[in-house]
């Protein structure tokens, strides 16, 4: 009978913290228009979660890499692509940071890099922005809205300027 009790406690102290990450990807999901992807139990067993959509007119992806092994860690990748897709890399040369002119778009990537703490790169004809947390932190921990409209608010201003072009 202890043992009963002691298992159901553990069961709930997991779930207390498994809870919040399984409604990760449905909150950024609210964030988007035409909102599609895999979540729920079965991806979230599996370790990936996605969501792809449309912010503001363009398209959007949030790919959740859940914590898998004591030798991983979670990640997730926000990403966003310009109207020219991958053509657009063919405007640009030399390193991604030196691709944003515009100062309203330098500020939006400092946001990025210096205030949601993520590494920004371009591949594939998307901007991704990849966030990976330091230190003890229940990975994704629970959906600040703000904080993740505020992410895709600062990619927009990037991806816009980088649409509008060099100079």
């Amino acid at each position: 009978m202890l043992g009963l009790i002691v298992l159901l406690i553990i069961g709930g102290v997991v779930w207390k913290l498994w809870a919040p990450a399984m409604g990760f990807a449905q909150g950024f999901r609210s964030l988007l228009d035409r909102p599609t992807g895999s979540t729920g139990l079965g991806p979230f067993l599996r370790g990936v979660e996605t969501v792809g959509g449309e912010y503001d007119g363009r398209p959007a992806l949030l790919v959740l890499h859940h914590k898998r092994g004591r030798n991983t860690l979670g990640y997730l990748v926000v990403a966003m692509q310009p109207a020219a897709g991958a053509a657009i890399e063919a405007k640009y040369s030399g390193p991604f940071r030196d691709w944003v002119q515009e100062p309203a778009a330098r500020s939006a990537w400092d946001a990025l890099e210096l205030q949601e703490a993520m590494k920004l790169s371009f591949a594939d004809g998307w901007m991704r922005a990849t966030w990976q947390p330091h230190g003890f932190f229940i990975f994704p921990g629970e959906f600040d809205a703000e904080r993740w409209r505020r992410v895709l608010r600062s990619m927009h201003a990037v991806v816009t300027a980088l649409d509008r072009g060099p100079g």
